[in-house]
């Protein structure tokens, strides 16, 4: 099974979550782990990227070259209600913080030396906003919503990992969804969650975003 990673860094707060709370305290929690430490789930992280290659497929049909990357779309993301046999060969674990990070963290709480709660602070803040009035230009009454969220420039790593062999059409495509991943999690339209870079490490180390997404461009202009 070929595996390689994705990385990326948050470049603005992101609230990695499903909307749901806290009852008095927040409104919007994220998603986190026993030891207090945030990740963005990997069939979240997947529509993320599946999101991307709509609309990428989308512009190629306004240009006639849809076609060239259907069968592509179907073996990364799979088709849904397909049989076992036209699952996706792509499958993507949760995103979460570099493993040597992760695993001095852990060390400390499994010790004693660092509490839940004093991790999952120092990587998360509250944020609270309201709606206002437009008339009035005054906050709403009872509009006032709290969320935790991950503070930007906190680094994550996903890995990917393959079932079969990726044609070019597959890695000219994957290369064009990350560069065109922008943002995750709640609140994207607010300016939460924004991306700076997605990058696709191989096994030996080595970054082939670039690579990939030269593929994509040689097979388009073909």
């Amino acid at each position: 099974m070929k595996q390689m990673k994705l990385k990326f860094i948050i470049e603005s707060d992101a609230t990695f979550g499903k909307g749901d709370g806290v009852a008095g305290y927040i409104d919007s929690e994220i998603q986190h782990d026993k030891y207090g430490l945030p990740f963005l789930g990997g069939r979240t992280l997947k529509g993320v990227i599946e999101e991307e290659c709509a609309n990428i497929l989308y512009s190629l049909e306004l240009q006639g070259k849809k076609d060239i990357f259907l069968p592509s779309a179907a073996r990364l993301f799979g088709v849904p209600g397909s049989r076992n046999e036209d699952k996706a060969i792509m499958s993507i674990s949760d995103a979460i913080l570099p493993k040597d990070v992760r695993s001095i963290i852990i060390k400390k709480v499994k010790e004693g030396k660092l509490r839940y709660q004093q991790v999952l602070d120092s990587l998360c803040s509250i944020r609270q906003q309201t709606s206002i009035d437009p008339e009035t230009g005054a906050p709403k009454k009872g509009a006032l919503r709290s969320s935790r969220v991950i503070l930007r420039e906190t680094p994550f790593e996903s890995e990917l990992s393959f079932i079969a062999d990726i044609s070019p059409e597959d890695k000219g495509l994957l290369g064009a969804c990350l560069k065109a991943v922008r943002r995750a999690g709640l609140d994207r339209n607010r300016g939460k969650g924004r991306i700076k870079y997605c990058s696709l490490v191989d096994e030996n180390g080595n970054d082939v975003s670039d690579l990939y997404f030269n593929e994509f461009l040689r097979v388009v202009s073909e």
